[in-house]
């Protein structure tokens, strides 16, 4: 359980960062950093209180380190980003224009009978492009984000066994 400290922090560097998405794992960083610096000065013989208010001072002014952290943090959209965009707003766009034509030309061709079908015809069109382009920009939404989380946080790991390896020296 993180003290109002902590909190007040965290909370203050985390607004000065933009992508959203990186406040948590943020968060879990700086407490973590916090947490192993206040652990060195209970070492050191300070009481918990002050351990971690100097662990806190350490750590620098939050607005500060929270814009350093958004130069670091930005979300870029690379060329890869843009293309499944692309990608799923055409086949979201074919699906909806399959849809509209299959309906029409049914009333044109057809007679009354089939105006019916064609009204199932293209809302099936028109729903299956769209399902496809959400399924498209869902699944590549989630696998961004795990890549981000997972390459944040085996960052912060090499970089927490080389300050222990230095410690310990």
């Amino acid at each position: 359980m993180q003290s109002e400290t902590v909190k007040g922090f965290i909370e203050e560097v985390c607004a000065q960062v933009k992508f959203k998405s990186a406040h948590n794992l943020l968060s879990y960083e700086l407490a973590a950093h916090i947490e192993d610096q206040k652990s060195a000065y209970i070492k050191a013989g300070f009481d918990e209180i002050t351990a971690e208010e100097k662990a806190v001072e350490q750590m620098g002014d939050p607005v500060t380190v929270g814009e350093q952290l958004n130069q670091l943090h930005r979300k870029k959209y690379d060329w890869l980003n843009i293309i499944i965009w692309v990608i799923a707003g055409i086949i979201g766009v074919s699906g909806v224009i399959a849809g509209v034509v299959f309906f029409v030309m049914m009333i044109i061709i057809g007679n009354s009978d089939f105006v019916l079908l064609a009204s199932a015809a293209s809302m099936t069109f028109i729903l299956f492009g769209l399902g496809i382009a959400f399924m498209i920009i869902t699944v590549w939404k989630v696998t961004e984000f795990q890549v981000f989380g997972y390459l944040l946080v085996k960052d912060y790991q090499r970089r927490r066994k080389k300050m222990n390896k230095r410690r310990n020296q």
